[in-house]
């Protein structure tokens, strides 16, 4: 007889759950997709890893993530000073706009870096103030320039190779175009003076970054991690599959029906494992904590997320889909041979380019008006 208290149950059972990772066919597929362009020796100096949200970015990325430190293990036994990877969420701002002043705080903190709060860009500071008392309040007294410049020579004399900023729409969080160029200029100058590879990962929300710097779209590769589409027919077969392997996990610890329900569950999760996953985390540890009989549509109802909610979820990941189709060879043509001003803004039938002042044909009148 199991004689642990029930939220230990809970607790180990959710573990269990959550901590399972299995292959399916899209995680796969980008999977490898993500492993060549972070492998590659010519690999571009801005790598935008991105996807709908909760289709499971951060998760991959981490497998990535590791499967490069394992790649480098033998190096960093030899070279403590080695950091070959260097992980960051960009946190979103609480004011006008984002802060590099904090990511670059955050960055140095979370690699153990010393004296955060004495990056100051003051002439012989360690002579002149050698106890300035700036213990307390130190961090507001950092200048952001000093701060860059710290980051870029971490990353310099840690010989780092990947710089993974996670959440990273939450970048373009500011006001203005121009102030958004400035963080395209940001990230393109920290490539430059580092040599550092950067791994964004975020929304398609990123994509603006393609649309809005031609100078990071040549420094730039994207991968992209789809959902599961109903629209086509192996991926409602897959996702089956998918939920046959959840439904298998969840039996472990509670009788649980997922298949026969599998649009349901497709409808419920717009298609995003990571969604699926978390919403049957939430059914998990409530079935267990209520003694439920079975897991099941009913049951889950409870738990799913409201269908304004996924509306939103889905349109941004039509949006995004829709920027990630590419113009026709056709478009790229017009363009070169007219330019932005006469180029047709839309896919349509070509059409031939007027010159300035030319009117376009129409019929003219002939013959007199009887009166």
């Amino acid at each position: 007889m199991n004689k642990k208290p029930i939220q230990d149950r809970i607790a180990e059972a959710l573990a269990d759950f959550q901590d399972y990772v299995f292959t399916h066919p899209i995680a796969k597929e980008t999977y490898g997709n993500l492993g060549a362009a972070l492998g590659a020796s010519s690999s571009p100096q801005i790598i935008i890893f991105t996807g709908p949200t909760g289709v499971g970015k951060s998760t991959l990325a981490r497998a990535a993530r590791n499967r490069l430190l394992q790649y480098y293990q033998e190096r960093m036994s030899l070279e403590p000073d080695f950091v070959p990877v260097v992980t960051i969420n960009a946190v979103p701002p609480n004011g006008a706009g984002f802060s590099w002043k904090d990511f670059h705080i955050r960055l140095l903190h979370g690699q153990g870096e010393p004296l955060v709060h004495r990056k100051l860009l003051l002439p012989r500071q360690g002579s002149l103030l050698p106890d300035h008392g700036f213990e307390t309040s130190g961090m507001e007294q950092s200048t952001a320039d000093a701060l860059r410049r710290a980051v870029e020579e971490y990353l310099r004399l840690r010989k780092t190779k990947l710089l993974v900023i996670d959440e990273a729409q939450h970048l373009l969080l500011v006001g203005g175009r121009q102030r958004l160029e400035c963080q395209f200029e940001c990230l393109k100058s920290l490539t430059i003076e580092t040599g550092v590879t950067i791994l964004l990962i975020g929304t398609y929300r990123l994509l603006d970054i393609l649309e809005q710097s031609g100078q990071l779209t040549r420094r730039s590769q994207l991968v992209n991690y789809p959902r599961y589409d109903l629209r086509k027919g192996e991926d409602r077969k897959n996702f089956r599959k998918i939920l046959g392997f959840l439904e298998q996990r969840l039996s472990m610890h509670i009788p649980t029906r997922l298949d026969v329900h599998a649009e349901y569950f497709y409808q419920k999760s717009a298609g995003c494992v990571g969604i699926l996953k978390d919403w049957l985390a939430r059914c998990l540890e409530y079935a267990l904590r209520e003694k439920a009989p079975v897991i099941d549509a009913a049951f889950a109802e409870r738990f799913a997320l409201k269908n304004r909610g996924l509306m939103t979820i889905i349109e941004e990941a039509c949006l995004g889909e829709a920027k990630l189709a590419d113009v026709g060879d056709d478009r790229l043509l017009d363009l070169l041979k007219n330019g932005v001003l006469l180029a047709r803004d839309e896919p349509g039938p070509a059409r031939n380019a007027r010159r300035p002042g030319k009117r376009n044909p129409k019929r003219d009148p002939v013959g007199v008006v009887l009166t």
